[in-house]
C-alpha cells in the first residue's frame, strides 16, 4: 500500500498538533495513510495519520499499533525506549508523550523523538531519524512512502485564514 510522508518543516509543538489536526480532517476513509514529521531545537515530531479502517479495532490498542515503529526506531540506535502509558518511555522517563485520537475518518497518533539521545552529546540528524522510522513504518504495516506536499485542502494556510 502507498502511503505519504509530509515534512512540515520547523514548528513548535502547537502548531505541529494544529497542522496534523488540519491534516486529519482533511483525510477520507479511503485516503494514504500519511507521515507527519516536524522538528524544533529539541524533538523531531511525528504523527501518523491512517484511516480507521487500517488502525486496530479497539481505540485503545492505536497507541502501541501507532508507536511501536517509533520504540523500534530508538532500539535500532540501540535506545532501549518502550511503549508505555500512552508514550514513548526510557528508563522509566517518558521521552515522548503521546496523542492518540480519532479525527474525522483518520486514527492519528503523534509523539516525539529526542534530537539527542540520552547517551549522546550531539545532535542525532533528523534524515536519520526518519529513515529509521520510514523503514519501521514500512516492516510493519507493509507500507511504501512517497514524500509529498500537503494538497490544496490539507495547507495550513486555510487554518489561519
Amino acid at each position: 500500500m502507498k502511503a505519504r510522508w509530509i515534512r512540515i518543516g520547523r514548528v513548535n509543538p502547537i502548531e505541529f498538533e494544529t497542522v496534523t489536526t488540519h491534516l486529519a480532517l482533511a483525510q477520507g476513509s479511503e485516503s494514504q495513510p500519511v507521515l507527519a514529521w516536524g522538528e524544533d531545537e529539541m524533538h523531531y515530531h511525528f504523527a501518523l495519520l491512517a484511516p480507521r479502517r487500517l488502525a486496530p479495532g479497539r481505540s485503545s490498542r492505536w497507541g502501541a499499533w501507532g508507536l511501536a515503529p517509533a520504540v523500534a526506531a530508538y532500539r535500532q540506535f540501540g535506545v532501549g525506549a518502550y511503549f508505555e502509558q500512552e508514550g514513548i518511555w526510557l528508563h522509566g522517563r517518558c521521552i515522548g508523550e503521546a496523542r492518540v485520537q480519532a479525527i474525522g475518518a483518520c486514527a492519528l497518533i503523534a509523539s516525539t523523538f529526542l534530537a539527542t539521545f540520552p547517551a549522546n552529546c550531539v545532535i542525532t540528524p533528523s534524515a536519520l531519524i526518519e529513515d529509521a522510522l520510514r523503514r519501521r513504518l514500512e516492516a510493519q504495516h507493509g507500507w511504501q512512502f512517497d514524500h509529498s506536499w500537503p494538497s490544496a485542502l490539507e495547507r495550513l494556510e486555510r487554518i489561519v485564514a
